[in-house]
């Protein structure tokens, strides 16, 4: 492992590319995915190398893949993709699946509930191209890192997972703390303007508060360096015992 970089700054321009950490093998990479689409929700995709090898996180839907596929080719040959992570099986997250089938042998990573649902993208031989998550979670090796997928279920997909990348502290949220901003916006500076949009959003999709504390129960054992999420911006490290608060503080659609 060479020197520690990590680049999470509000001043970041979510309309590009970003290595966020790097170790000098182990990099995480911000794909540039806001701002692409007219009128979409806004997607963050997330790139995690290791070594010559590769973990995608929400690929995204069919508009952002020129996108995210030029900027992954900056840092890794699509080739070199060892796992696709899908955190639900909405199309925003999972659209665009059959391009990836195209150029790629990744295994598809998604709770087991989702596997049947993979060949209304065009998929055959499925057992052969997934990587199926059971109810309690799982880890897999990247390169010369473990890859923990934390249960996060009901919130808001049935079969949903948090991603810890332990080599550089970052937890993937999927849609926990997901906003949907008026302007693209990569890491937040504080949370306090943004509080009022994430309440909305997370009372209206979030089923239960009982399985929002449920998660941060497993989550706060955690050494965080920051959350991110699939819509909204980078929660670091110092608004996250307040971001944890908020959660909370939750009266969600069955309380």
């Amino acid at each position: 492992m060479g020197e520690v970089v990590y680049n999470i700054d509000p001043s970041l321009d979510p309309t590009r590319d970003h290595i966020l950490y790097d170790d000098g093998s182990h990099k995480v990479i911000y794909l540039g995915t806001q701002g692409v689409g007219k009128g979409d929700v806004e997607v963050n995709s997330y790139l995690i190398v290791d070594g010559d090898t590769g973990l995608l996180l929400d690929p995204g839907g069919y508009n952002i893949f020129p996108k995210v596929i030029s900027n992954i080719s900056k840092y890794l040959h699509p080739s070199k993709i060892q796992y696709i992570y899908l955190c639900h099986q909405d199309p925003d997250v999972a659209g665009s699946i059959p391009m990836w089938r195209k150029m790629s042998n990744a295994k598809i990573v998604v709770h087991w509930l989702w596997v049947r649902f993979l060949p209304h993208f065009g998929f055959e031989n499925i057992e052969a191209v997934v990587h199926p998550l059971p109810d309690e979670g799982d880890r897999i090796v990247l390169g010369g890192s473990s890859i923990e997928f934390i249960p996060a279920h009901f919130l808001h997909s049935p079969g949903h997972f948090s991603v810890y990348d332990s080599k550089s502290r970052f937890l993937f949220t999927g849609d926990i703390g997901i906003n949907l901003l008026e302007r693209p916006v990569l890491v937040y500076d504080t949370l306090d303007p943004y509080l009022g949009g994430m309440r909305t959003v997370h009372e209206r999709l979030m089923p239960s508060s009982k399985a929002v504390k449920m998660w941060l129960d497993k989550v706060r054992r955690l050494n965080i360096e920051a959350i991110l999420p699939q819509h909204g911006a980078i929660i670091s490290r110092d608004n996250i015992d307040k971001f944890f608060r908020f959660l909370e503080s939750l009266k969600c659609f069955l309380d």
